[in-house]
């Protein structure tokens, strides 16, 4: 029967079981690979997604920024000028006829920000999913990605499309002189009737700038694109299309006070629509008519904005100068520092800053100034005349105050309220210029006058008058006072002038030219101390007495009783001695002298001998220090102060 191979039943069951063993083990070794992967995977996913770098192969304009933090990649980014490089962009449109414009990028307002292209490079893979995110980043081991974050947010179309529109205007003005169908001069157009053009269209220009504006930005580059016009046909020109194309309006002149510039105005282009329609009309075809050109002025020429510079006087004071040469001197001296100066709009004008320290170098000389409250000599005494003739001319001008204080004393130069005392270092006087144009400070000594003009614009007629109300007065006293350095018989000595003192409250009223009330205003409060007259006398001189004795007696008893009984009585005395002795001292002094002399002097002076007291300063006074003056007291007499009302009649510039 040949050979048969019989298997059991338990053979085949023991067979299953093994190859079930194997597909089990398989399995488990397969679900063990996959957990292994999976786990990685989201081990790998969970370390891409916290990374705090950027991916690789990530570019910024030619920068590479991989493995770098956000901020990391923003400095790295403007270090290396990241956000100039805007300014190697830019468009260049031409149209057929040759003639073209340019704009940069950063003309039309675009800017590469370093810190947003920071930002794109580390979010860059970063707003999938999680699992997506992780792909993202194995992908970018692979290829290049390169990122140019260009900030459009001050993108500036209004002046692309008024390059634009200019330069179409002009491209089809250009077309009305071809063939000579159409020409422009200074006075008229001459056009051919029927005669055709092919004119740009105004929008497309705009598109094809835009469009090759934003494709230079992302590559870098400067790109030119020639400007074809859609319909490649001539079209008869009319009325409409001619006022549009030679039309312009007038463009007034405008002036920045921040940057002084004026921009250049510009005459306008029109002609009289309704008077040309009716000469086409009745004009034949391929016959010239001529249409009158209209030439507008601008309301504000550029010249009329260069007139207005130091066109008006704002105010002028003038007071006048006393004392010593030494003090006439030094205003001069600080006048002619300040002379000239010009201020922009906004500018602060300082005295300490513009005078500088006051020194026997500069020329200044010793004068009169107030120290400490007392009048000292000191280099540069005086020089608050300048300044206080300065402030009075800011306050007419109805200028801006920064920085001001009135004297320890009154002054005799100017009303109550108007002066402005300095000293270096301590005490300035600072004013701005308010105005909207530039302002001069000039300066004149003539003689004994010391006059500031201040010059700038001004575009009104107002004025202004000044005043003040005083709040208290403190006469002064006068004080007589013998001193040695008077000699006997001479006349008395005023040694310091007296100064009344007063509390003013100064005020400003600005009218209009037809004298109506603008606007009143609260300027200050000014405090004088007050100073007492001194005067010295000489010396009283003692008169002596003929008969007063000169020498006071000098004698006195030399001898003293002697005689004494030397014989003692045996019986005790009866009678008690009523007696006395008979020899007493004769040569004690029983006469006294009737005056005694004297060397204190008898007489007294008329007025009080006390030394003069003064009032204390005003409590935000702050004396100058040793090395600078504050100004020269007025000289002796003190001069009456003129009143109020005769300073309103101040010329009003």
């Amino acid at each position: 029967m040949g050979n048969i191979k019989w298997i059991s039943g338990k053979g085949k069951k023991v067979q299953k079981r093994k190859r079930r063993t194997g597909l089990r083990t398989a399995v488990v070794i397969l679900l063990i690979l996959i957990a292994g992967l999976a786990i990685l995977t989201v081990s790998f996913g969970y370390y891409v997604n916290n990374l705090d770098t950027i991916y690789p192969n990530v570019w910024a304009d030619g920068h590479m920024l991989s493995g770098l933090t956000l901020d990391e990649a923003n400095r790295a980014l403007q270090d290396v000028g990241y956000e100039s490089n805007v300014d190697g962009v830019s468009a260049t449109v031409r149209f057929p006829d040759g003639a073209g414009f340019s704009i940069s990028g950063s003309e039309a307002g675009f800017a590469l920000n370093a810190q947003e292209a920071a930002w794109a490079a580390y979010n860059y893979g970063r707003n999938g999913t999680f699992f997506e995110n992780e792909m993202e980043y194995v992908r970018s081991y692979f290829k290049e990605t390169t990122l140019r974050e260009v900030s459009k947010a001050s993108y500036n179309d209004e002046f692309v499309r008024s390059i634009v529109k200019e330069n179409t205007r002009r491209f089809n003005a250009s077309l009305i002189n071809v063939d000579n169908d159409f020409d422009i001069n200074a006075t008229s157009i001459v056009i051919t009737k029927g005669a055709g053009v092919n004119p740009a269209d105004e929008n497309e220009v705009y598109d094809l700038t835009v469009t090759t504006l934003y494709k230079a930005l992302e590559e870098s580059a400067h790109l030119t694109a020639d400007f074809v016009p859609s319909e490649m046909q001539m079209q008869e020109i009319d009325l409409d299309f001619l006022f549009d194309t030679i039309a312009i309006e007038p463009q007034p002149a405008t002036y920045d006070p921040e940057t002084l510039e004026i921009t250049e105005s510009r005459q306008g282009i029109s002609f009289d629509m309704d008077a040309a329609k009716r000469l086409l009309d009745a004009a034949e075809n391929g016959s010239q008519i001529v249409i009158p050109l209209v030439r507008l002025e601008p309301e504000v020429t550029s010249e009329y904005f260069e007139s207005l510079f130091y066109r008006d006087i704002l105010y002028s004071s003038t007071t006048t100068v006393g004392g010593t040469s030494n003090r006439r001197r030094n205003v001069t001296i600080a006048a002619m520092a300040v002379n000239g100066k010009e201020l922009n709009p906004g500018e602060v004008f300082s005295f300490n800053d513009t005078v500088g320290r006051r020194t026997a170098e500069k020329g200044y000389s010793e004068a009169a100034a107030y120290v400490g409250g007392t009048t000292v000599q000191e280099i540069g005494g005086g020089i608050c005349q300048v300044s206080s003739t300065i402030y009075n001319s800011v306050l007419y001008a109805d200028l801006e105050v920064v920085e001001r204080r009135n004297h320890l004393f009154t002054v005799s130069y100017l009303p109550l309220g108007n002066d402005a005392t300095v000293n270096w270092g301590t005490i300035d006087f600072r004013f701005r210029n308010s105005t909207d144009y530039p302002l001069r400070i000039e300066i004149e000594v003539d003689g004994n006058q010391l006059t500031v003009t201040l010059v700038g614009t001004k575009l009104d007629e107002n004025y202004v008058k000044i005043s003040y109300t005083e709040t208290k007065t403190t006469p002064y006293s006068v004080v007589q006072r013998e001193d040695e350095s008077v000699p006997p018989g001479a006349q008395p000595v005023v040694k310091q002038d007296g100064h009344t003192g007063h509390v003013v409250e100064t005020y400003k009223y600005v009218y209009d030219k037809d004298d109506n009330l603008l606007r009143e205003e609260y300027v200050g409060k000014s405090s004088y101390s007050k100073q007492d007259r001194l005067i010295l006398l000489p010396m009283t001189e003692t008169e002596e007495d003929p008969d007063a004795p000169t020498d006071a007696p000098t004698d006195a008893p030399t001898d003293a009783p002697t005689d004494t009984p030397t014989d003692t009585p045996t019986d005790s005395p009866t009678d008690t001695p009523t007696g006395t002795p008979s020899e007493t001292p004769t040569e004690t002094p029983t006469e006294t002298p009737s005056e005694t002399p004297s060397e204190t002097p008898t007489g007294t002076p008329d007025e009080p001998t006390e030394t003069p007291s003064h009032d204390e300063p005003p409590p935000d006074y702050e004396a100058p220090p040793d090395d600078g003056p504050a100004d020269e007291p007025p000289p002796s007499p003190q001069p009456q102060l003129p009143p109020e009302d005769s300073y309103d009649e101040l010329p009003r510039g």
